[in-house]
């Protein structure tokens, strides 16, 4: 085995040098593993609420079917979310903490592939870091990490915008079809988990019309149909699909709001009181909602401020950058689409009300708000020719490579592994620019000096095909890991194009004479270029200059300083038109925002870093509040308590059937807030009855109780000390108290028999018989009835008997 040298570093070694060369990544990467860390730390403090346990007790009711997967849950369609409620069922049963585990692999996978996103969507720069603290810690997300119900369909979703978005991105890059194959499983992938994400077709469309097509709304539009359509045909065939299998099996969610006033407190609460307070930090205050996860109060002034920093961000980032004024409408073009989806379906109900107080309905707008806020401040990565429709020639003479490099035109290769296709020479006077590094053949005489012999390319013939480029190549956005591309644009073939080779410092700029074209190639010491015709000979003076001077024409970058210029990231027909780039944005001015007096400078920058410093700070007060509202659980106490009730109680304890307190399961969720069906997932469930002598009751905390019945009872008999007296064979009418609807009821009879024997008490259209037995006892049944009287008849058995205790109701503890 070889020896490790002393200058091969190990793996810490190498993990140490990757952490300090990217600085970028690491922060990013301890961003993601800090708001991990936290949001767990919030969720831990609370614990399953209300729609958890519902979907819970399916779970544990149903075998793993495809059926049971792909019911719908108040008309949500959520297969995926199902399985794993199913498995953690199944396996673990009722407990939270692998919903917290699952949360939080949640948070750090949303987090890892955002971050990857903005590497390739953005220019590579510390503002990356805004974008991605934006997703990772704002308000606006925390019932997606907390609450397990609203996690499960949210969190798949936001990763699934995360990687079509992405997948989309190294399409118009790169042109490349498995970037379609990602795209289509992404949207797959989020319609597994909740049928919102149906959402991502359109924000793909819009996000490549906004950063990658240019001109009016119709152009635009037209423009990113056109060179995109199979993301578009691939997007289609996939909604089609999707809604047809969904709007079959579904009902209709869709609901008339009572009035217009309705629609504008909606959103002026949902604007205002939710999304913008949310963006930057707030809401500062919550309205607590029971087991639930609260929902955002802002003060006025909190909402004021808020509204106060949106406006100016997206004032200085227009100002700055071009592309960032598409990137807040694609952001408002977004929020439209959430809340129309939002009005037609939650207005007109009895909690329209709060309807647009509740941030889980927004928690996918973060996702497009953080990729917006980074396009506005970061701007875009550099274009490649992947985002420009190809156009190829064959050129009829192939130009002849030197190691693996294109001899006249040609690029070092690319990024990526993409592909270049090697432009063609044009004709007469137009020459490409030569590429430090790239071999061409001889033109003029050899040096003086002696110099060692270069390989050069073979003669290129005098006439060539116009100039026709297909630009495949692909600029990665994975700076600073990545190495910087060569920013000399495509040349102008309008404008004569001038040799541009590496100049020797050691030697003086000379002419270079006009090449002999009867004369072969042979070996030319010093630096070469590439050939001019003889109809045009270069220009002394520009075919060769001295060192540091720069050769750059008009629009073109200085040779070899590996910096964009202004419209060098442009593609030549955009810029010799007039148009906007189809990509990136042009080079900005320095500083967060932009171009600012040498007097206002330190003022502006302490003013941006307190704002910074007071998001930061809202975030961490609104964060804590949330956690404090999310650890008040009754749902967690009321079934510790029960467990433990339930150890400890003698094993003839049995039930009724009755609902858990509302605090813990609402009544809308009936009938799976029933007692029975509450505790299927316990490993020790309560047994439960529907007749018995003694009913024991679970009162609102969890403990075990002696059971009585509230509800209406029989007014006093007549006969003085028996109250009422029932032979065999006799009917007894007695007035209740208060009548009773139709219901299932629960009757206790207090009795004195004088032997054993069976007896039929009916209410209404309901019957229920039940043992009589010798002495003094109790007998607690279910019935089904209405009405104002009862009647007792004793059926079997000599049997005498008196009672004055006939209550019709529900359990409940008995009074000690």
């Amino acid at each position: 085995m070889a020896s490790t040298g002393a200058g091969v570093p190990t793996a810490p070694g190498r993990v140490g040098g990757w952490l300090s060369s990217d600085r970028i990544g690491t922060a990013a990467l301890a961003m993601i593993a800090l708001s991990v860390l936290w949001r767990a730390q919030v969720a831990s403090r609370g614990f399953l609420a209300a729609d958890d346990y519902v979907l819970i007790t399916q779970a544990a009711e149903s075998e793993l079917t495809v059926e049971h997967l792909f019911t719908l849950y108040n008309n949500h369609l959520m297969p995926g979310g199902r399985l794993l409620i199913w498995l953690v069922t199944e396996y673990v049963g009722l407990a939270y903490w692998p919903y917290v585990l699952l949360m939080a692999i949640g948070q750090a996978i949303l987090g890892i592939t955002f971050f990857r996103l903005l590497r390739r969507l953005l220019t590579p720069s510390a503002l990356l870091l805004l974008p991605l603290g934006l997703l990772l810690f704002s308000p606006l997300t925390l019932e997606a990490t907390s609450w397990w119900a609203v996690g499960v369909n949210m969190l798949p979703m936001q990763i699934a915008m995360v990687l079509a978005v992405a997948a989309q991105v190294g399409y118009v890059q790169t042109r490349r079809k498995r970037h379609l194959v990602t795209l289509a499983l992404s949207v797959l992938l989020g319609v597994f988990f909740f049928e919102k994400a149906i959402l991502i077709v359109p924000l793909v469309f819009l996000l490549t019309a906004a950063c990658y097509a240019d001109g009016g709304p119709v152009r635009t539009i037209w423009t990113t149909i056109r060179r995109w359509w199979p993301s578009w045909l691939v997007l289609t065939v996939l909604s089609l699909g999707f809604l047809a299998a969904y709007l079959s099996g579904s009902e209709s969610s869709l609901r008339r709001p009572e009035s217009a006033g309705e629609v504008f407190s909606f959103l002026t609460q949902m604007f205002g009181s939710t999304v913008v307070p949310g963006l930057v930090g707030g809401p500062w205050q919550w309205l607590g909602a029971g087991d639930g996860a609260p929902v955002a109060a802002p003060p006025q002034l909190g909402t004021w401020v808020g509204w106060l920093i949106v406006a100016v961000v997206v004032a200085a980032t227009v100002r700055r950058r071009r592309r960032a004024g598409r990137a807040w409408l694609l952001l408002a073009a977004y929020l439209v689409m959430v809340a129309g989806m939002l009005a037609a379906t939650r207005l007109g109900s009895a909690f329209s009300g709060v309807a647009g107080g509740v941030p889980r309905y927004v928690s996918d707008v973060v996702v497009v708000a953080a990729i917006c806020l980074g396009v506005a401040v970061a701007g875009l990565a550099r274009a490649t020719g992947a985002t420009e429709p190809p156009t190829i020639e064959p050129p009829t003479t192939e130009p002849s490579t030197t190691d693996g490099a294109p001899a006249i035109g040609g690029r070092p290769g690319t990024l990526d592994g993409a592909e270049s296709a090697p432009p063609v020479e044009s004709s007469t006077a137009h020459t490409e620019p030569a590429v430090p590094g790239t071999p061409r053949e001889p033109v003029g005489e050899a040096s003086p000096s002696p110099v060692p012999a270069q390989p050069v390319a073979a003669p290129v013939p005098a006439v060539r095909p116009a100039l026709v480029t297909s630009r495949r190549g692909v600029i990665h956005a994975e700076a600073p890991v990545d190495p910087e591309p060569d920013p000399s644009p495509e040349p102008d073939p309008h404008q004569d194009a001038r040799p541009l080779p590496e100049p020797d410092p050691h030697q003086a700029a000379r002419p270079l004479p006009e090449p002999d074209p009867h004369q072969a190639a042979g070996p030319v010491p010093g630096p070469v270029a590439a050939p001019a015709t003889a109809a045009t000979p270069p220009d002394a003076g520009q075919a060769l200059s001295k060192p540091g001077q720069s050769q750059s024409g008009p629009g073109q970058p200085e040779f070899g300083s590996g910096q964009p210029q202004p419209g060098a990231d442009r593609p030549e027909s955009d810029r010799t038109a007039g148009g906007a780039a189809s990509g990136p944005d042009e080079p900005p001015t320095s500083g967060l925002l932009g171009p600012i007096p040498e007097r206002y400078r330190e003022a502006v920058n302490v003013v941006l870093v307190l704002v910074l410093v007071a998001v930061c700070l809202g975030t961490v007060w609104t964060t804590s509040r949330y956690g404090d509202e999310w650890a008040a659980k009754s749902g967690r106490s009321y079934i510790e308590t029960v467990r433990i009730e339930i150890a400890s109680a003698p094993p003839d304890t049995v039930f009724f059937d009755a609902p858990v307190p509302d605090n813990v399961v609402p009544r809308l969720s009936s009938p799976y807030n029933l007692q029975s069906r509450f505790f299927r997932a316990f490993g020790t469930r309560p047994t439960f009855v529907d007749e018995t002598d003694n009913a024991s009751v679970l009162d609102g905390l969890g403990r075990v109780q002696v059971a009585t019945i509230v509800g209406s009872t029989i007014q006093p008999g007549p006969q003085e000390g028996c109250g009422y007296l029932v032979s065999t064979g006799q009917t007894v009418r007695m007035p209740l108290n208060e009548p009773r609807f139709q219901w299932h009821w629960v009757v206790r009879i207090g009795y004195l028999s004088s032997a054993d024997g069976t007896a039929r008490l009916r209410l209404g259209d309901g019957v229920a018989e039940f043992p009589v037995r010798k002495g003094l006892n109790q007998r607690f049944f279910r019935i089904v009835g209405g009405g104002d009287t009862v009647e007792l008849t004793v059926t079997s058995g000599e049997v005498s008997l008196c009672t004055n205790e006939i209550a019709i109701g529900e359990p409940a503890p008995k009074p000690e």
